[in-house]
């Protein structure tokens, strides 16, 4: 087996919650007064009909908002909507694993996430992410998304890696299998623990 050199990461579910899945956005809106099924239900329509363009960087923060949330109602500022879509990212307890690594100083790190730009750069700053990776391979920046095969194979034509020496870390099923497809060993997250043993059974160790 090579020798890994190099460890791609997911955020959202592994080392920080999610940024703007349904549980914080229908939270966010809750807090904003929109409580009723139907105006749930339309903006949840509007979402999906942009969201691809908006984590892929298509799309602006500002613009993804007046295709949602602003099409529908315009009783609070686009300011205090956006400092509530930030105050959801929160620490999780992959962190600890990710700094244990980043202190060896032995991997090359990156992340492998899909993220609109905006959001993206407010956790990197928020979390001082940058002390940690190496690079960020978001989908805003790369124009496509997990599980497009061709997010992977960008990241790996990036780093100059053979996929034989990369591990790539995530909590969804479907982003594993994808990073597996192209002969990355994969890595689906459930807790420190389940993530260090995993691992430690590819040679890396913290």
């Amino acid at each position: 087996m090579s020798d890994i050199t190099t460890i791609f990461w997911d955020l959202g579910g592994v080392v920080l919650t999610n940024a703007w899945d349904r549980e914080q956005r229908v939270k966010v809106l809750n807090e904003f007064g929109i409580t009723d099924p139907a105006m749930l239900n339309e903006f949840g329509d509007r979402h999906r009909e942009v969201a691809a363009l908006f984590e892929t960087g298509q799309c602006s923060l500002d613009e993804y908002l007046d295709m949602t949330v602003f099409g529908l109602t315009n009783g609070f500022t686009k300011e205090k909507f956006i400092q509530k879509m930030f105050e959801q990212s929160k620490a999780i307890d992959g962190m600890s694993v990710l700094q244990s690594i980043a202190a060896s100083g032995k991997y090359f790190l990156a992340t492998l996430n899909n993220e609109s730009k905006e959001l993206n750069e407010h956790r990197i700053k928020q979390f001082k992410l940058d002390n940690y990776f190496n690079a960020f391979f978001s989908s805003c920046y790369l124009n496509r998304m997990k599980p497009d095969p061709d997010i992977y194979r960008t990241a790996l034509s990036i780093t100059q890696n053979a996929p034989a020496e990369c591990v790539f870390i995530d909590d969804r099923a479907q982003n594993v299998q994808a990073a597996n497809r192209v002969g990355i060993h994969a890595i689906q997250y459930q807790n420190p623990g389940q993530l260090t043993q995993a691992l430690a059974s590819l040679g890396v160790k913290l």
